[in-house]
């Protein structure tokens, strides 16, 4: 399954913005108290801070396409952030790996976790990390070969005390 990976800027708020929601709500929309997933929308999508988010250079945004250019999912990229209580502190974070319905479980996010990889290896960094909650698709990290190396806690209000803790995924770039 060939993607086209196209990097978002700002111009593509719009486009951002719609990917972001058809992406997220479907899966994470019972992990929140009421009003907790309008309040997370705004937080990651509001026009002033993706507008911010799209033109720093170290944040890079990423649509995937299919050949049809029917939208697959998107990627956000911290470009260098060290990974946290861990040696290795030049790393490229994969912050949103957010995938459209119909490319659930069809192996789509592999592919996506593959592009960060290799655009962390295009960059030099040492690895690629990620968080992502108890409750969540750990196994599928697993299976792109990331290793559990740490623990998060989220004190978000507004989500639930249930989803709150989660887990530090990092994946070490193999040096060509």
């Amino acid at each position: 399954m060939p993607f086209n990976y196209k990097q978002l800027v700002l111009r593509d708020l719009a486009l951002a913005q719609r990917v972001g929601r058809e992406t997220y709500e479907p899966y994470y929309r019972q992990i929140w108290k009421s009003g907790g997933l309008d309040w997370y929308m705004e937080r990651c999508f509001g026009t002033e801070t993706l507008s911010a988010e799209l033109q720093d250079p170290n944040i890079e945004y990423w649509l995937a396409e299919d050949e049809a250019a029917q939208t697959i999912g998107f990627l956000k990229l911290l470009l260098q952030k060290p990974i946290p209580d861990h040696p290795i502190k030049n790393a490229l974070y994969l912050e949103k790996v957010y995938l459209m319905p119909a490319f659930f479980r069809k192996g789509a996010g592999q592919h996506l976790i593959e592009f960060a990889k290799q655009r962390a290896s295009k960059l030099g960094q040492a690895a690629v990390w990620l968080t992502v909650m108890e409750n969540g698709p750990v196994w599928s990290y697993e299976l792109a070969g990331f290793q559990p190396t740490g623990v998060v806690h989220w004190d978000f209000e507004l989500l639930k005390e249930t989803e709150r803790n989660g887990v530090v995924m990092t994946f070490l770039i193999d040096p060509a």
